[in-house]
């Protein structure tokens, strides 16, 4: 299994900053430029046992991807898991805490396995894991910057 972790300190309450990580609506925004995501079935309110059905595209190919949530505390913790999709495991969870005046410390945890065996684990070991660290980082820096746009500063 690998492991990723990644974090940043976003200018905004701890409220503000979940609500806004734990929109899907928000994911296509977030991930363009790396991953073309259309949302085809999600639930109207995010909480434990919600699923959530996307088709995502990268280098011309688009795998359906299912997701389902698996922790969820309001303001705090959100953990969801791939039921289907392009990894054999994926569990990604997202820790909120405050952080100095009006700013919130986000932590992202994930952890995956590749499929195809030895050859999957190099690809991994090659490019994988640090272009996930690069999209889970421009994920954060994005989702700073929408939360600017919302206040109007």
């Amino acid at each position: 299994m690998s492991h990723l972790e990644i974090s940043a300190v976003l200018s905004g309450s701890r409220t503000e900053v979940f609500d806004l990580l734990r929109s899907p609506n928000l994911l296509p925004e977030l991930l363009k430029d790396h991953i073309e995501v259309e949302i085809v079935r999600g639930a109207e309110e995010l909480k434990k046992g919600s699923e959530y059905e996307f088709l995502m595209t990268r280098f011309g190919l688009t795998q359906p991807v299912r997701i389902r949530v698996e922790d969820f505390i309001q303001g705090n913790r959100l953990t969801y898991k791939q039921v289907e999709g392009l990894f054999s495991n994926w569990t990604h969870t997202m820790k909120f805490e405050d952080h100095g005046d009006k700013q919130t410390l986000v932590i992202d945890y994930v952890d995956y396995d590749m499929p195809f065996g030895l050859v999957g684990h190099l690809a991994d070991d090659l490019f994988i894991r640090k272009n996930m660290k690069n999209i889970l980082e421009t994920r954060l820096k994005r989702a700073g910057e929408q939360i600017v746009l919302q206040k109007g500063v």
